[in-house]
């Protein structure tokens, strides 16, 4: 009985280790997936397939959506801290929870140059995809006290793509119109701070599975230096394909935008909103509530668009995150 319960120890603790897998002759994507309990477009995402056919054998392949170790409680913490939980390693472009209580007290939090309020227990915070690994200082402070730990940003490699646009697209890269959409949409996704409306995973808003570009990607325009990168998946699909909520939520934009084309923002809570580009048209409205799986628009190719598809993004307080961690297990 003793040995059962060991093995089954070890088989647990290697299957929460293990975030690579190394590609056996007639292996599939697919059945890779299976293995590891996630999905062929996580996969894809988090190593960058452009092709999921594409395989090669002996081909090491991160498996994992947080190879990062999971959420660890801390100790010896000062008053009025009782419990604070966030994980001790996280990668580029990743959200993740902190979860604090500081009997009954407010808590702030400072990271990355960055201050926060905890409403509730809970906040969410996330990586820029260009933040530089290393350790970084994360301070929580309640109550007159402070505690200090230190979080490690990993790198990921998400690879390079340059595009070749016409001239009537290449006008759309404008700075200060760029700048301006951008501004008006983070202060919709940092101003919702309520609670979360989501329970569950996240749903694919689209039936496509072909992904044209994945999130993270450096970006180079008409020869020009890689300095942007690209803030969400982008699914290919024919003009008209149905796009879904992938979670409840409230709208909270849902207009044309001068670079995303039509688009629409859900706000989720906790400074969570989606956002959904270069729609055909746009069913919903500002204000009006969504589950997941309702109908909110239509594929299309309007704003800065190079054919049919899908632009879906996440942003926790702003900064876009990966979203296919959240089809496996939302933080």
């Amino acid at each position: 009985m003793r040995r059962l319960f060991a093995a089954f120890l070890l088989s647990l603790t290697f299957s929460i280790a293990q975030t690579t897998h190394t590609v056996q002759p007639g292996e599939t994507l697919y059945q890779i997936a299976q293995q590891y309990s996630t999905t062929v477009e996580a996969l894809q995402a988090l190593n960058n397939l452009s092709n999921p056919n594409q395989l090669s054998v002996g081909q090491v392949l991160e498996v994992s959506a947080q190879p990062a170790s999971a959420a660890q409680r801390l100790t010896n913490l000062p008053a009025p801290f009782i419990l604070v939980r966030l994980p001790s390693k996280v990668i580029q472009g990743q959200a993740f929870r902190v979860r604090v209580e500081a009997a009954g007290n407010p808590v702030e939090v400072s990271f990355i140059g960055a201050n926060y309020k905890v409403e509730g227990r809970d906040l969410l915070l996330a990586i820029d995809p260009l933040q530089k690994p290393g350790g970084y200082t994360l301070e929580l402070r309640s109550a007159g006290s402070s505690y200090k730990t230190t979080l490690e940003v990993a790198e990921a490699n998400r690879g390079r793509q340059a595009l070749q646009l016409d001239q009537k697209t290449l006008s759309l890269l404008q700075p200060k119109k760029e700048r301006a959409e951008l501004n008006r949409l983070l202060s919709i996704c940092q101003a919702d701070q309520g609670p979360q409306t989501w329970a569950a995973p996240w749903k694919k808003p689209i039936s496509s599975n072909r992904i044209t570009t994945n999130y993270g990607m450096r970006r180079s325009y008409n020869g020009g230096p890689y300095r942007t990168y690209h803030e969400g998946i982008d699914y290919a699909a024919p003009q008209g394909t149905k796009v879904f909520a992938p979670a409840p939520g409230v709208v909270a934009l849902a207009e044309p935008l001068f670079v995303r084309g039509n688009g629409i923002v859900i706000q989720h809570g906790l400074g969570v909103c989606s956002g959904y580009w270069h729609l055909s048209k746009i069913l919903v409205k500002p204000g009006q509530r969504v589950n997941t799986g309702d109908l909110i628009g239509l594929v299309g190719t309007t704003g800065l668009s190079t054919g049919p598809h899908l632009h879906f993004e996440i942003r926790v307080q702003g900064i876009p995150t990966d979203p296919d961690p959240w089809y496996l297990r939302a933080p």
